[in-house]
């Protein structure tokens, strides 16, 4: 049975909201609101986050250390354009981030706080050391690394009374992308996706390897192992190899209804072979891979 339609409060600035948050939920795209209620997710009150948008840009960027700071309450689609060539990997996933509609309401912070270990937007943060900001219930602001924040399937390190307001991240690196699998080309959940953010050195050579993996552990994922396997070599077939090789350690998949684990092993090592070959070779900008019914299950 979906539960009673909950009640709206819309906050008239910053100070207002965490007085409305006794008691009632924050929401900004709600995108996922449906669906939860149609899980029995009951919200008698929620507090819609949307009207901050107006306060604030989408996206800043200190000059002197190249930092970004990123709404948490701005749709994707204003993310985008305020980080327009400083986040090549989030941009990246937000461009293969479910439909042209979505992206118009869907946030950051709704797709943080939601936990999902297979949320697109999360890997690109988690790649380059994201930290989230929080304003807590009396006001005042903590912050937490998005590593920290994440603390399983639909569990974040929120409590009653808080609420995301920003991102901060680190200058992310020149060179990165995002791919993900899913079972159609749009509005999909992915059954595995991956970031990456490196640069890369007139040698050839990787530096300052990151890289992120969702929906193959109970949160999203840095493959560390895999990233030590690349760097400051020059992504030679061996190399690559390795790399690739290494990523087994980094993952833990389970089965579910969208895949097998042993499908999203195979899928992990080829997403990241796939980032370390040059674009000519590695099938254009598509982000979608469609696998088979069979293939799944294997």
């Amino acid at each position: 049975m979906t539960p009673p339609t909950p009640t709206l409060l819309r906050p008239e600035g910053t100070a207002d909201v965490s007085r409305l948050l006794t008691g009632a939920r924050a929401v900004a795209g709600g995108t996922d609101l449906l669906v939860q209620r149609r899980d029995g997710l009951e919200a008698p009150t929620l507090v819609d986050l949307t009207g901050l948008a107006s306060t604030r840009p989408a996206a800043t960027r200190d000059p002197g250390t190249g930092e970004l700071r990123i709404s948490a309450v701005h749709p994707l689609t204003d993310v985008a354009a305020g980080c327009a060539g400083a986040f090549p990997a989030l941009s990246a996933a937000i461009e293969a981030f479910a439909s042209t509609t979505i992206r118009n309401r869907a946030t950051i912070g709704g797709n943080l706080v939601t936990g999902s270990p297979a949320a697109d937007t999360v890997p690109a943060l988690l790649a380059a050391d994201a930290v989230v900001e929080i304003v807590t219930p009396d006001g005042g602001r903590r912050t937490v690394a998005l590593a920290d924040f994440l603390l399983g399937p639909r569990r974040v390190d929120l409590t009653a009374g808080e609420w995301v307001t920003s991102v901060r991240v680190p200058r992310p690196s020149p060179e990165g992308g995002f791919r993900k699998i899913g079972g159609r080309r749009a509005q999909a959940i992915s059954f595995l996706n991956l970031a990456w953010q490196w640069c890369r050195e007139p040698d050839g050579r990787l530096t300052d390897v990151r890289l992120a993996m969702g929906a193959v552990a109970p949160t999203v994922v840095r493959l560390h192992a895999a990233a030590a396997a690349l760097e400051g070599r020059s992504p030679t077939p061996d190399v690559v190899d390795a790399a690739v090789a290494a990523v087994d350690a980094d993952i833990s998949p389970i089965d579910d209804l969208r895949a097998s684990a042993h499908y999203r092993r195979r899928c992990a090592a080829g997403l990241l072979r796939e980032a370390l070959l040059p674009p000519s070779t590695s099938g254009g900008p598509d982000q979608h891979v469609i696998p088979t019914t069979r293939e799944k299950d294997q």
